[in-house]
């Protein structure tokens, strides 16, 4: 019930922070997120008990706000979870920066892909199931606060692939933060 009770209250503020024409201001410091991967995995075990989890994640370092970044880390989870079908594998990696969740639910209509990240957005399929279609619209508020992406594409199980992209490094960043972080694949 404690977890839930937390849920509920960072869902509420997340919609509240959604609702916000101007943004609040907020702490960074240097954050690992394999560890926060690590955090969000083992809360959503907790509530999807019939599917399996197969992580792996190299350590990736990002400036950012730790609570925002597992949030949107954990919706991601969630989203595979909710889609993946009973005793399903949502496959998690996270390697340079790029977090990849693929679930082998029935994947995303091509009708819908443009619209995924939009707030109050629920496709056909999901307006019989539980949420509130702002999940993926934090992941993207998140994403573009710390200077990253997300998009929503196929996975190669059959399901949907969801991909972040944060900027950051592959080490713990030393007292002083450096002024230009890596950024895989880009030019």
């Amino acid at each position: 019930m404690r977890a839930q009770i937390e849920e509920l209250t960072t869902l509420i503020g997340d919609l509240v922070e959604l609702a916000r024409d101007d943004p609040m201001t907020h702490v960074v410091e240097a954050v690992d997120l394999a560890e926060v991967l690590d955090r969000a995995v083992a809360r959503v075990r907790r509530r999807a008990t019939g599917i399996t989890f197969d992580v792996t994640g190299q350590p990736w370092w990002v400036v950012g706000e730790p609570a925002g970044l597992e949030r949107a880390i954990t919706n991601l989870l969630d989203n595979a979870a909710k889609w993946s079908p009973r005793e399903g594998t949502v496959t998690v990696r996270l390697a340079d920066g790029v977090l990849t969740v693929d679930d082998e639910g029935t994947g995303i209509a091509p009708a819908d892909l443009p619209h995924v990240f939009d707030r109050f957005y629920r496709s056909q399929e999901s307006r019989s199931m539980p949420g509130s279609g702002l999940g993926l619209s934090i992941v993207r508020q998140v994403a573009v606060r710390h200077s990253g992406t997300v998009v929503a594409s196929a996975s190669p199980a059959g399901g949907a692939r969801l991909t972040l992209w944060l900027p950051g490094y592959d080490r713990p960043l030393g007292p002083k933060v450096p002024t230009g972080a890596r950024s895989p694949g880009r030019a």
